[in-house]
């Protein structure tokens, strides 16, 4: 099982200093209209607000928070001077040789091929540049892209891309350390439908509750 677990337990990590991609917030976005279970408010109770309560240290980057809806940026805004922290790389690109030359290899890189102004990876490609510069992790939902680019950049070589099963990892434990096992289906459920292209990618068993047994080690 390849999981970025294996570097750092899941109680060191929920310590160390995190960046937050906007696709977090956007879990099942597409059938919001047409499934009251993937409705914001649904998703924020059941993952987003444990998910952000578990963590001591987030960073959203601005071009990030500017992607968010307005139920998702209302739900930061409330944790903003707590443990969420909007940030901006400021000038740094173009003046500072070792920020510019990191943005512009994601830039470049052939999955992304990001120009400036678009919005498609913008989030993406900004929040990258940054977690490599200041050494921090990066949490994500739809990793695939991401998780190749670091993996083949040797600019992101420090840097942990966290999949969403760890972030379903992170939530079933925040509900754990509650007694409270009323949302493990709709956790179950997540895993199934959300986390299918990372099981094949990094080999994760087929159920939360065996992933869940196979990450004991690493909790």
């Amino acid at each position: 099982m390849i999981t970025p677990l294996k570097k750092t337990a899941l109680h060191d990590l929920l310590n160390k200093p995190v960046l937050f991609d906007a696709n977090i917030f956007m879990v099942g976005i597409s059938d919001r209209f047409s499934d009251k279970n993937c409705s914001f408010e649904n998703m924020k109770n059941l993952y987003i607000k444990p998910l952000v309560e578990s963590f001591t240290d987030i960073y959203i980057h601005e071009m990030v928070y500017i992607e968010l809806d307005d139920e998702s940026k209302a739900f930061v805004d409330t944790y903003i001077g707590e443990n969420v922290k909007i940030v901006s790389a400021g000038n740094l690109h173009g003046k500072d040789p070792k920020y510019t030359t990191i943005f512009n290899n994601i830039a470049k890189h052939e999955l992304v091929n990001y120009k400036d102004g678009n919005s498609k990876d913008r989030g993406e490609v900004y929040s990258l540049a940054y977690a490599a510069y200041y050494n921090m992790n990066y949490f994500c939902s739809k990793e695939i892209m991401v998780d190749i680019v670091a993996g083949e950049l040797e600019d992101l070589k420090d840097v942990d891309i966290i999949t969403f099963d760890i972030i379903l990892l992170s939530v079933y434990m925040y509900y754990a350390k509650q007694n409270d096992n009323s949302n493990s289906k709709g956790l179950k459920s997540m895993y199934k439908k959300y986390c299918a292209d990372v099981i094949k990618r990094h080999g994760l068993p087929s159920t939360l509750g065996e992933y869940i047994k196979a990450s004991q080690d690493y909790l």
